[in-house]
Parts: C-alpha cells; structure tokens; sequence
C-alpha cells in the first residue's frame, strides 16, 4: 500500500538507526525484567501507562503540526492525496505510541483469546492517538484544549476507577474494551480537518486567500517597531511572537505585529497553579500529595525544557553576529530567563503553599526556583546540539527533526539533572514515611540550598561574566552547523 510506503519513509527521515535500535532494546530489557521479577499488576502498569500517555499529550498539546520545506516541495506538488499524506505523516510521528504502549503492557498478555481482545484494543488505541496526536497538534490554540480536556479527564479517571479508562482493556483485556477503542478510533477519524489540510496543499505557502485580521485585540497583538537599543531589541523580540503573514493576490509579506507572550502564559500559569493549589490544600491523603506534586513537577520541567528549546527555530544567526555574539546572548538568555520566572512564579507559591500542609512540596519550589536559573539556557544548548531545525521565511521550517542517539542523549542528560533537583523532595519523602530518619530533613535544606547556589552560579557566569565567550562562541558555530542563516 502507498501509505505505509510513505510511513516507511517518514519513519526513515524521522528517526535514525541508533535511536530506534536502543528504543527496541528497552523494549525487550523491560519485558524480560517484568517477566523475571512478575511485575505484571495490572493497577500498576495501568498507572504508568496513564502518566506516559497523559505526559504524551500535554507535551504534544504545547506543539504544532510541522509544516516543512520538503513536504512542501516534494509532497503537496505531487497526485498524492494530502489526507492521506497526513495519516502517514502522523503514524510516523506518533511512533513513541506503540513503543510506550507495548513496553508497559506487555507482561500483561496471557494466552488464549485475550490476546485477540489485547491486540485489537492496542491496535484500534494507537489508531486514536495516532490520530487525535496529530488532529490537536493542527487545529488552532482555541480549539485544542476543548478537544483534549475531554480525553485527559478520562485517562485521569483512571487512577480513582480504573475501568473508566480506555488504557484499562490493555491490562484486562476484554470485547467492551474493544469496541470503547473502536469508537475513540472513529472519533479522531471524524475529526481529521481533511478541508483544512487539502487546502493548505494549494496554499501552503500561504500566498493565496483573504487578507487576515490586522489586529486580534483579545491576544493584545499590536503593531510595532523595534527599540533601538540593544537589550530593547532583545528584550522585544523574546517578550513577543510574529503572528503570521499579510496575504494579497500579489503576494505575502511578513507584518511586524507581535503578542506579548505574558497575554498568554501568565493567565494559563496562574489559573493551573490555582487549581493546583485548592486541591493540594484540600487532600490530606500523603500518597495523594505525593503523587499530585511529583507529577506536576515532572510536567512543568519536561514542558519547559520542550517549549523553550523549540523557540530557538526562530533564531537568526545573522542577528547574533552583527553584534558581539557574546553580548547579545547574554543579553538573550538573560531575557529569557526573565520571562520563565516570571511565567512559574505562581508555581513556586503555589509549591510553597502547599508547604504548609506538605512540608516536602517546599523543596519542589526550591527546585523549580533552580530551574529557571539554569532551563533557559540549558534548553538552547542542547537543541542545538540535537539538530534543532531552523524556520525561515514564511515560518516554514527548513527540515523535519531527526530523533537519534544525540536526542537520546539529551533526554537522559534531562532526567538526570531534574532528579538531582528533585534529591532533596526524594530524601523529604523518606523522612515524612520513616520518622526515624528525621535527620534527612536538614540534609534536604543544605542540598537544596547548595543546588540553588550552583544554579545562580551558573546563571550568572553565562548571563553577567564576561568568561563565558566559549559557550556562546560553540552555539554559533553549531547553529551555523545545523544551517542557521
């Protein structure tokens, strides 16, 4: 068939070789140590499944559906259907699905025809995801969340009656689970925005069509012109977004209109750690704390580290080097690391709040206060070290993202420094379960006290030291590797 013929090739531009052959390994590593050790619980798997999935979504929640050069230019000029150009396109993209899905589920699998119910509920599951991933990732921010709070709900559900979950038919297989998946699989089939998509095939340069909007007042959009200044214009164009392009039958032609990024993050930030912060005060089961505040932590760092590595796309080399690159990204990251904390302030009260009842949660605002000191600029170096692609004219990006070794790499290189940040949360919890261990609790406050001084350390040597030419000396060079212009 032409479609998996154009999944295969997704999936060869996708993802390298190293990467996939590590992923299969862990694949077997996990199967075979769940075998070994009978780790097949299935309220177990199904809470690790839960978490990996509802992890998935968020992260694909903050992304868009990548419109690149050569899809453009090879794909939409050619007689394939654009439909199903995008169902390959998003089979290859949301291939962690099935990794995630069969390296938990597996130990779950019992002979008989239960593997006939297990198989086709995993099948008719990834064709949802899949799916939906890529349906989300597509339509505009003001429909994405009403699309996905419902699915999220549901998957959350799962941890206070487990049957609600469409995951559950995964560790106790079943007929009803397989027809709850088969009508998630005809609900993102009927969501495809296939309009949408054949018509960006005939427009995908965005040439043609009405002129847009020229000014949405509810994002605070406003056109503008530049400081003159340095830090001015620095500070200008990390605080605010390009919206989009000025179409006319001439033509299009960028329009210097720009959102304020804090329109948007801050009322998002505050009304989650607000909603947070109400049930954290309100539960008094200790697991339940512990569970909603590590969960929590792990989503907020995994989406910062994902959100701020991707803006480095929009950077133009030209820009850094016609000033002292030195100087202009200490003047870059001391912005942006200006614009995070002030967008996880209402996290860091709200992880201090929860202090009061929870004394372990004060050290996840120790650790977030950490984070904001050392994520900004952590992010763009190892984007550029992973390959991240750079988006041009028309907001097109010049090539898709390669998942290989290096990505690997920089997602366990994450987990490790998130971990160690999360040390001093790791040794509260054993004092708050073993009273006998309370020296733990000012070990805690001293680690944690010494990691904050190392992050402010290492803040200020790439931020306000003139020592630190070779970092940025390295970033220009590599996003000029990568093909930065």
């Amino acid at each position: 068939m032409r479609i998996l013929r154009i999944v295969y090739f997704e999936i060869k531009q996708l993802y390298s070789k190293w990467f996939l052959a590590i992923l299969i390994t862990v694949l077997i590593l996990y199967a075979f140590t769940s075998f070994s050790v009978g780790g097949s619980n299935p309220r177990l798997i199904l809470y690790n499944l839960n978490y990996f999935v509802i992890l998935l979504l968020i992260l694909y929640l903050s992304t868009s559906f990548t419109i690149v050069r050569p899809m453009i230019d090879v794909v939409f000029t050619t007689q394939i259907d654009p439909v199903e150009y995008y169902v390959a396109r998003a089979i290859a993209t949301g291939f962690i699905y099935p990794v995630i899905m069969v390296m938990i589920t597996v130990p779950t699998m019992k002979p008989g025809l239960d593997i006939t119910y297990y198989a086709a509920t995993l099948l008719f599951l990834l064709g949802f995801f899949v799916l939906f991933t890529a349906n989300i990732q597509l339509i505009p921010w003001r429909g994405k969340i009403p699309l996905l709070a419902p699915i999220l709900i549901i998957i959350i559900l799962g941890y206070l009656k487990p049957e609600l979950s469409p995951l559950y038919g995964l560790v106790r297989p079943g007929l009803t689970y397989v027809v709850y998946a088969m009508a998630l699989l005809i609900l993102s089939m009927a969501t495809i925005p296939r309009q949408y998509i054949r018509e960006l095939a005939t427009n995908a340069y965005g040439v043609l069509g009405e002129q847009p909007p020229i000014m949405p007042r509810r994002l605070g959009a406003r056109l503008t012109g530049l400081p003159r200044t340095t830090w001015g214009v620095v500070w200008a164009t990390s605080t605010t977004n390009l919206t989009f392009l000025m179409n006319s039958p001439q033509g299009s032609r960028a329009v210097s209109m720009r959102i304020n990024v804090f329109i948007i993050l801050i009322p998002l930030s505050t009304s989650f750690a607000i909603a947070y912060c109400i049930v954290a005060l309100l539960i008094h089961d200790a697991g339940a704390q512990v569970f909603l505040s590590s969960f929590s932590f792990y989503t907020i760092y995994l989406l910062l580290y994902v959100s701020s590595a991707s803006t480095i796309s929009y950077e133009r080399l030209w820009l850094s080097l016609s000033i002292d690159p030195t100087r202009y990204f200490r003047y870059r990251m001391g912005a942006r690391a200006l614009i995070t904390a002030i967008a996880l302030l209402p996290w860091i009260t709200a992880y201090a709040l929860q202090g009061m009842r929870f004394r372990p949660a004060i050290y996840l605002a120790i650790a977030l206060v950490s984070t904001v000191m050392v994520a900004p600029v952590l992010s763009w170096l190892v984007a550029a070290y992973a390959g991240q692609p750079q988006v041009r004219e028309l907001q097109i990006m010049q090539r898709p993202m390669t998942y290989s070794l290096r990505v690997l790499l920089i997602l366990l290189f994450i987990f490790i420094n998130m971990s160690i940040y999360m040390t001093p949360y790791a040794l509260a919890l054993l004092a708050v379960y073993y009273p006998v261990l309370a020296i733990l609790w000012p070990i805690s406050t001293a680690l944690a006290a010494v990691l904050l001084i190392v992050s402010a350390a290492f803040l200020y040597y790439v931020v306000i030291s003139e020592r630190n030419q070779v970092i940025w000396t390295w970033l220009v060079n590599k996003l000029s590797e990568n093909g930065y212009m």
